[in-house]
């Protein structure tokens, strides 16, 4: 019933949400410790709205003092919301295992996405601070990963940071995710069957989010101002490039094998046709509408709230340490954003590859 009450207000007044967000997602860092070759942060675009999102905070480290207050404020506000530590690289972030510990006790579910490079040091601190969910971000074999993540040695530290977790008392579900690029199709049935040595509970197979040049200005002519558009995952990675017939056996063929743990394609979309649509067509919508604008805030090291999530348009709504959560979610240029959203149908040009029209937001 809730869940019906929640969508009904979302399409009738998304204006105003008499419900609080589902996700609180943190930027407790602006700053990575990998150069992947399918990011913003990781090729220096930091003036991209992604890269600009997750680095762009002054604070290099979100004090302990300022999660406090968003944990607090969450408990009361929104206590079953997911906390979810994302951005920018939250193992580099000193207060982790601390944080982690008093979510806990405010009875918050809470949740850490990572690269994984520092994921051995901080095996014990993750189960210790009883952790929910880690998810690891890794893309290919180990040759491939550390092509793409631009760090010889950075798959092995990860895998065996995923096995000092699952051994500690108290860890974890673990997934692993995995995003498409012309880089490794081709090797993904090789990554699964690695993969199928480690105790996870799901692989997830993500196809690339971006925005082409053509699409940002496409949606600057109607959009400009508070929903500027940047190109965006699109500087060292190609969609073109991508072999869309290999890719498209590979996993039907990937469909068609039994792994040890839950395989998902997000979006779900294999045949040689939707693989066309999704890689060379970008301006076409694969999804109806953004739900994330109606269930996510993110807020970065400096508590400045930003829309939706990482990939969302990149302007201000106000800070944590002067609104509360309550005033911040339903502020009025968060108000906009959805009722402009509702207003163009519920994506504009420049979501059609997003995943909060497709699916979940976050991944490092």
């Amino acid at each position: 019933m809730l869940h019906i009450l929640r969508r009904a207000n979302e399409h009738m007044l998304p204006s105003h949400l008499f419900f609080g967000p589902t996700h609180v997602v943190l930027g407790v860092n602006n700053f990575c410790n990998l150069r992947c070759l399918m990011c913003d942060v990781g090729t220096g675009n930091d003036e991209s709205n992604f890269g600009a999102n997750l680095v762009g905070a002054k604070t290099r480290s979100m004090p302990f003092s300022l999660f406090q207050r968003i944990a607090d404020q969450m408990a009361a506000f929104c206590p079953n919301a997911h906390l979810a530590f994302s951005f920018t690289e939250p193992l580099a972030w000193p207060h982790l295992g601390e944080a982690l510990s008093y979510a806990h006790d405010l009875g918050l579910y809470a949740s850490v996405t990572t690269n994984g490079l520092l994921l051995p040091r901080c095996a014990e601190k993750l189960a210790a601070g009883r952790c929910r969910n880690l998810s690891v971000s890794l893309d290919g074999p180990e040759t491939v990963h550390d092509r793409i993540r631009r760090r010889n040695g950075s798959f092995a530290r990860a895998v065996a940071g995923i096995k000092a977790v699952a051994a500690m008392q108290g860890a974890p579900d673990i997934a692993v995710f995995c995003t498409i690029t012309e880089w490794n199709v081709g090797t993904l049935r090789e990554f699964l069957r690695v993969m199928s040595d480690l105790p996870l509970k799901r692989v997830a197979l993500m196809h690339n989010n971006f925005v082409t040049v053509e699409q940002a200005g496409r949606h600057n002519l109607t959009f400009d101002g508070d929903f500027h558009a940047t190109a965006s995952n699109v500087f060292e990675s190609n969609p073109e490039r991508i072999d869309l017939s290999g890719l498209s056996q590979e996993l039907m063929q990937i469909e068609r094998t039994c792994y040890p743990f839950a395989v998902v394609i997000q979006p779900h979309r294999t045949s040689p046709g939707d693989l066309e649509t999704y890689y060379r067509r970008p301006e076409a919508f694969i999804g109806r509408r953004c739900h994330d604008a109606n269930r996510i805030m993110m807020i970065d090291s400096d508590g400045e709230a930003i829309p939706v999530h990482g990939r969302c348009f990149r302007f201000p709504i106000g800070n944590i340490q002067a609104l509360t959560l309550k005033q911040i979610w339903n502020h009025e240029k968060n108000s906009l954003l959805r009722h402009t959203l509702k207003k163009a149908g519920g994506l504009l040009p420049a979501c059609s590859r997003c995943c909060g029209g497709f699916g979940s937001a976050g991944r490092a």
